[in-house]
């Protein structure tokens, strides 16, 4: 079984992507990033590549990770700021402690595409 379909699939990741954008739009580290964005597009494609990476349907048809973030400028410490945040969602909504290390170290793995300032 996928992890996509252990944690109940779009619904639950819906739910945490939806969590993460509330998070990140109010926190002073992350929310300029998103000024200009429209959040709503920006929530369906993490779902859509959340869910993918996670064993769920291959609907992702986004840019790849380092052309999606080329020229915003994101610091480490948005970077870090952001995996925190996701860990702490993915806690909260009972992710095992060995899926969310899998989750995170996934995510950490795209670091070098995402970090660009």
């Amino acid at each position: 079984m996928s992890l996509f379909e252990k944690y109940g699939g779009f619904a639950t990741i819906s739910k945490i992507v939806s969590e993460l954008y509330d998070e990140l739009e109010r926190d002073p580290v992350t929310a300029p990033y998103f000024e200009h964005s429209n959040i709503r597009d920006l929530m369906d494609h993490q779902v859509k590549f959340l869910s993918q990476v996670l064993g769920g349907p291959e609907q992702y048809t986004g840019m790849a990770m380092n052309a999606a973030h080329t020229g915003l400028q994101v610091t480490e410490a948005a970077f870090n700021k952001v995996a925190g945040t996701v860990q702490e969602l993915l806690e909260d909504n009972g992710v095992e402690e060995e899926d969310v290390d899998h989750i995170v170290g996934l995510l950490g793995s795209l670091k070098d595409d995402i970090v660009t300032s």
